[in-house]
């Protein structure tokens, strides 16, 4: 009996397996054809107005700095300087004592006329020689003695004047000017110290000065990127076009804009193998000396004239080692991977200057489940 049970137990379980499969399996089937595909967001490439931008970090240098550095040794007499200062080109900075350089110079006077006295007497050895020797009275030997002794004298004479000169010379350093306009340092000495050239337990300069207007921002630009630049800018010209002309602007520590334009001045001539990067200057005028040498700033660059180009998202763009591409979402909402080549970025935002036409959607979101042919539901990307 136990066992008839279960046998009956057994069909009927059987018998409701096989109506769930006739039944219940082609209603899944349909659920799951009728399946939407994952869900994705994107972006309609469209062609913009723009003004791509950039901004660097850069440190303010001078274009001249000088060593107010005198050139005899000599006690200072008198002090021109006050820190901070501007001073113009040829202004008085430093008076030193000029006794020593005032007897060096009567002595020079003094030998010069001891050496044309010398070089006298020796043209009227010369000139007597060579009329005795016209009688045979000397030797032709005793004449070219004469000669020699009178080219000795002219000698002693150019000595004497060259002696006159670097008198003259140290006098007139014992005055110190500035070589060009600028700000000045603090000095270093005070009136009544002895500035001795070359003296390593003294300071080796009075105060140093820096030209302020104009004046360069620095920034180091990584290699790579400048050869990319150089790369770009010749692949421009070799197609006909032109770089487009940039908009400078130095912004201060504390967010302020400063309110002169720079211009582009040259790379440095050499890189900095350390740290991999090369030098870039940017010129500005400085007429208020608002920017001083050592500052930070940041460098904010923006083409002048907009220029028309496709835009995209920086996050819809994949890089691998075929180059740049994107998933592109189709009519039937497949998508498709697009190789494309990208142009300059403006804010979050990249141009396309192949691989895509107006109108065509790109993946911005969802591209890790990106596959060949995968169906999508695409939706809106906000940014």
């Amino acid at each position: 009996m136990f066992f008839r049970l279960i046998e009956s137990f057994s069909a009927v379980a059987l018998c409701a397996f096989i109506l769930a499969s006739t039944t219940a399996t082609p209603s899944l089937a349909q659920d799951t054809a009728e399946a939407p595909g994952p869900t994705v967001l994107v972006q309609t490439v469209e062609t913009q107005s723009i003004r791509p931008s950039f901004t660097h970090p850069a440190r303010i240098e001078a274009l001249n700095t000088a060593s107010i550095r005198p050139t005899v040794q000599a006690q200072i007499t008198a002090m021109h300087i006050t820190a901070g200062d501007f001073v113009e080109e040829g202004d008085l900075l430093v008076e030193m004592d000029e006794t020593h350089c005032r007897i060096a110079l009567a002595q020079a006077h003094a030998a010069l006329k001891q050496a044309e006295a010398a070089a006298i007497k020796a043209d009227l050895d010369l000139d007597r020689a060579t009329q005795l020797s016209q009688s045979n009275t000397v030797s032709q030997r005793e004449v070219e003695y004469a000669q020699a002794q009178a080219d000795v004298a002219q000698a002693q004479v150019d000595v004497a004047s060259a002696q006159i000169a670097q008198a003259e010379e140290d006098l007139a350093d014992t005055k110190v000017y500035a070589p060009f306009s600028g700000r000045i340092s603090a000095p270093n000495y005070s009136v009544g110290d002895l500035f001795t050239v070359g003296d390593p337990t003294q300071p080796p300069y009075i105060a140093t000065i820096v030209s302020l207007d104009p004046i360069y921002a620095v920034g180091l630009v990584d290699q790579s990127n400048y050869f990319g630049f150089l790369a770009k800018r010749l692949e421009i010209q070799e197609a006909g076009g032109s770089i487009p002309p940039l908009e400078l602007e130095a912004i201060l520590p504390g967010g302020e804009v400063y309110p002169e334009k720079g211009t582009f001045e040259n790379w440095d001539n050499t890189g900095a193998a350390s740290t991999g990067t090369i030098a870039a200057r940017v010129l500005f005028p400085n007429p208020h000396g608002v920017l001083l040498p050592g500052q930070n700033v940041t460098i904010r660059g923006q083409v002048i004239e907009p220029i028309q180009a496709p835009l995209i998202p920086q996050r819809a763009v994949s890089l691998d080692q075929q180059g740049h591409f994107v998933w592109v979402v189709g009519e039937d909402n497949t998508v498709e991977r697009r190789t494309i080549s990208v142009g300059v970025r403006s804010g979050a935002n990249w141009t396309i200057t192949e691989g895509l036409a107006d109108g065509e959607q790109v993946v911005v979101e969802g591209l890790q489940s990106m596959r060949p042919g995968l169906t999508v539901s695409p939706q809106p990307y906000d940014s």
